[in-house]
C-alpha cells in the first residue's frame, strides 16, 4: 500500500521537488541520495519514481550514480532489517511463489561468484519487486559483498532507463507545440527498453537456475505471477 501512495505523492510534487533539489547543488544530491536510501530501505518509496526524480533533478550524468547509490543504501537497510524481522513473512510469501523458492535455493550455499550472478540476474527484470528480492536474499544469507555488487550491476540498466526518461521529460517545455508528442515518445521508448531488459533478464535467470543443483521448483507447479 505505502509504495504506490509514495509514488503518487512523489510524482505529484515532481516539478516542485526537482528544481528545489537542483538549486541546492551538492547538498541537494546528498538529500536525494539519503532520502532515497532511507525511504526505499523501509519500503516507503517506489524505486522507479525515485529514479525518475533523479533524472529530472540532476540529469543523466549525476542522476544515474545518485540513484544507484540511493538504491544501494536502501538495499543494505532492507537486507539488515529483513534478515532479523521478516523471516516468517518471507516463508509465507515463498510458499505461494515457487519461482522465488527456486531463486532462494539457487542462492543458498553458493560460491561468491555464483551468488553475484544470481543476484545480478534477479535485479535486471523491471518488474522484479525490490523489497521482496531483498527479503529473499537476506533469508538465503547471501554474503553482503555479492549482494551489494549484484544489486548495483543488475539495477544499473533499468535505473539508467528511468533516469534518462526523467532527464528527457524535464527538458520539455509543455507550453510549446509538439512537447506532448515528445513526452509520449520518450515514455514509449523507456517502456520498450524496460520490456526488452525484462525478457533478457528472465531468460538469463532461467538458464542460471536450470543448472544442476541451482534451484528447485523451476518447472512444474503453479505459475508465479511476479518476477523474476
Amino acid at each position: 500500500m505505502l509504495p504506490p501512495l509514495g509514488s503518487v505523492l512523489l510524482l505529484g510534487y515532481l516539478t516542485t521537488l526537482a528544481p528545489w533539489l537542483r538549486a541546492l547543488g551538492t547538498t541537494g544530491l546528498a538529500v536525494y541520495v539519503g532520502g532515497f536510501g532511507l525511504l526505499g530501505g523501509f519500503a516507503l518509496l517506489p524505486t522507479y519514481a525515485a529514479a525518475l526524480l533523479g533524472g529530472w533533478a540532476f540529469g543523466d550524468w549525476q542522476g544515474l550514480p545518485a540513484a544507484l547509490l540511493g538504491f544501494l543504501i536502501a538495499a543494505v537497510i532492507n537486507y539488515a532489517w529483513a534478515g532479523r524481522t521478516a523471516a516468517g513473512h518471507v516463508d509465507q510469501l515463498l510458499a505461494e511463489r515457487p519461482r522465488w523458492r527456486a531463486v532462494r535455493h539457487g542462492l543458498v550455499g553458493r560460491s561468491a561468484w555464483k551468488s553475484l550472478l544470481v543476484v545480478t540476474l534477479v535485479r535486471i527484470p523491471p518488474n522484479s519487486p525490490f523489497a521482496l528480492a531483498n527479503m529473499v536474499m537476506a533469508g538465503a544469507r547471501v554474503p553482503i559483498g555479492p549482494y551489494m555488487a549484484g544489486t548495483v550491476i543488475g539495477l544499473a540498466p533499468r535505473t539508467a532507463v528511468a533516469v534518462a526518461a526523467g532527464a528527457r521529460l524535464s527538458a520539455l517545455d509543455f507550453s510549446q507545440r509538439g512537447a506532448l508528442g515528445s513526452a509520449v515518445l520518450a515514455i514509449a521508448v523507456a517502456v520498450a527498453a524496460l520490456a526488452m531488459l525484462g525478457w533478457l533478464g528472465r531468460r538469463a535467470l532461467d538458464a542460471a537456475l536450470a543448472e544442476p543443483g541451482a534451484g528447485e521448483d523451476n518447472s512444474g507447479g503453479p505459475a508465479d505471477s511476479g518476477a523474476p
